[in-house]
């Protein structure tokens, strides 16, 4: 962004991309804390994790407040106007995110049994990706860094990969006579909201090649 001759208008961008970056770190720890749940079910950590998720929609909608004060107060053109676009979009996504951290740290949390080792690690994979993908879109919309947003929208695609193989695992599992019926289905829902809290990341990489090129990811 480009220095202005109004102040507040600089401040009201740093503020906007500090909230933005307090908002990532917050669905970041939620996504952590989730799979420590995952790994050793913690209904208290659980109510840990819906409490930030509280946090975290307070800063969607205080992003999106703010922005929207902005764009009425201020004549954001070009760049600026891409930047506070493009954060008030990121906001919403980072909020799904948290969401669907929320929802495995919540389901997980009354887990009975662990799982075997193929699907932990299957599970574990996926996790650890979403979590690159998110700190490494959050470093490119701070830079302006469009080849590293391309990356990490490139980077879902082998996230969906892993899904399906695990969505595969989970599926034949049902067949077991010896397993929890309800947990199998609580799994289903964890991979997916995975996969989608990816898509999601996907997003806000695009939103930042916009931000920074001035034209849509292709």
């Amino acid at each position: 962004m480009t220095a202005h001759t109004l102040k507040a208008f600089d401040r009201d961008l740093a503020q906007i991309q500090r909230q933005i970056n307090e908002l990532g770190n917050i669905v970041l720890h939620e996504l952590e804390q989730a799979l420590v749940i995952f790994d050793a079910p913690d209904p208290q950590l659980a109510q840990n994790v819906i409490e930030n998720d509280r946090l975290a929609n307070e800063y969607m909608a205080n992003i999106e407040f703010h922005g929207a004060q902005v764009l009425a107060r201020q004549h954001a053109v070009a760049d600026d106007l891409r930047f506070i676009l493009c954060s008030m979009r990121m906001a919403s996504h980072l909020e799904r995110v948290g969401d669907y951290a929320k929802s495995m740290a919540v389901k997980s949390g009354h887990f009975k049994r662990r799982l075997d080792h193929d699907l932990n690690h299957q599970f574990h994979a996926m996790h650890t990706q979403i979590v690159a993908m998110l700190k490494n879109v959050l470093e490119a919309y701070n830079n302006r860094n469009v080849i590293q947003a391309d990356v990490v929208w490139e980077g879902d695609e082998t996230l969906d990969a892993t899904y399906k193989s695990l969505y595969t695992a989970l599926i034949d599992g049902f067949s077991d006579i010896n397993s929890n019926t309800q947990e199998q289905v609580d799994l289903l829902f964890i991979a997916k909201g995975l996969e989608r809290a990816g898509d999601h990341i996907s997003d806000i990489a695009k939103d930042v090649h916009f931000m920074v090129k001035g034209a849509i990811h292709r």
